[in-house]
């Protein structure tokens, strides 16, 4: 399996506060950490990790942060030609995070902004031997929108995460092979409040007729439920659901990108939908049961590991 990657890159900084702040409120933080970060990122390294063949294009400051993720690719040993130094200061990130793992993040594109089309066709010679074709919204929506309509006539996979959320139109859905969103972004994609209260049963009955809602024909469409698991409808209409893996959650920041690997991975290997549900939820449970991201994205011995240790409690 070789995929694309729509990559993003952020100087992410965390900081850990008792709760969540409101507006005007200054807190005092008990602890800061700072890693490479970037929902981009994270699906490139994370896919890698896994054993995915990865091209991945991303956009960097000129700046310490930029080279220092440079090289850090470099030492995981993903093929940096296409991280591209662009303008002066790589993406910046901030996130407070409570003792209870809730988040609250906010985060400037910098040079991801940068990003365009036209690097979708410099890139025309490991964009051709791609399988799958990866993006997010960390990126501004000419690249994505011109890299899955080279995708869809050159008869590749593509997979969207549309997270910042903002709605994606009729034509970019068209676009999307594998449409993986969170229940609050579920929400405003499919225009209906309070998904939130729905149980996953009640997720398996009204998943279909919000699928047509939306004219859904992708071949899949997956809405993730934090602790409650997920849920997905394939191209046939069959809906499933999966329950989430129990962990004591640390930090569920990147669970949602880890999520992502898993499931792109496993449909990589033709796994029935189940099991590839399963697998996104274990990548994801291993990030969110610890502190940070990029660092803990697993490999498949852990994964296997994690799921036969689950199975025997």
């Amino acid at each position: 399996m070789r995929a694309f990657v729509l990559g993003n890159y952020m100087n992410a900084n965390f900081l850990t506060v008792d709760r969540l702040p409101v507006a005007g409120e200054s807190l005092a933080a008990s602890r800061h950490f700072q890693e490479h970060g970037g929902k981009g990122l994270n699906l490139a390294v994370g896919l890698h990790r896994l054993g995915v063949t990865i091209d991945l294009l991303m956009a960097v400051g000129n700046d310490e942060a930029g080279a220092a993720v440079t090289r850090r690719l470099a030492e995981e040993g993903i093929n940096t030609a296409w991280v591209l130094p662009l303008g002066p200061n790589s993406g910046y990130g901030v996130g407070f995070i409570t003792p209870d793992g809730r988040n609250f993040l906010a985060a400037h594109l910098g040079a991801n902004a940068l990003l365009a089309a036209d690097h979708i066709d410099q890139a025309t010679e490991v964009f051709s031997k791609a399988d799958w074709v990866v993006a997010q919204f960390e990126i501004p929506d000419p690249v994505i929108y011109h890299a899955f309509r080279r995708a869809r006539r050159l008869g590749k996979r593509t997979y969207l995460n549309p997270s910042p959320w903002r709605q994606p139109d009729n034509e970019l859905l068209a676009l999307t092979d594998v449409l993986v969103v969170n229940v609050t972004e579920a929400e405003q994609l499919f225009d209906q409040p309070d998904l939130e209260m729905l149980t996953r049963d009640a997720w398996l009955e009204q998943l279909p007729a919000l699928s047509q809602k939306i004219g859904w024909l992708g071949q899949w469409l997956v809405v993730t439920l934090a602790e409650a698991g997920c849920v997905a409808i394939d191209q046939a209409g069959q809906v499933v659901k999966q329950p989430a893996y129990p962990i004591r959650q640390i930090d569920a920041t990147g669970a949602g990108d880890a999520f992502g690997c898993g499931l792109l991975w496993a449909l990589g290997r033709s796994l029935p939908l189940t099991e590839c549900l399963q697998i996104g939820n274990a990548c994801g449970a291993l990030i969110a049961a610890r502190e940070g991201i990029l660092e803990g994205l697993p490999r498949p011995a852990e994964v296997e590991a994690f799921r036969v240790a689950a199975a025997s409690n």
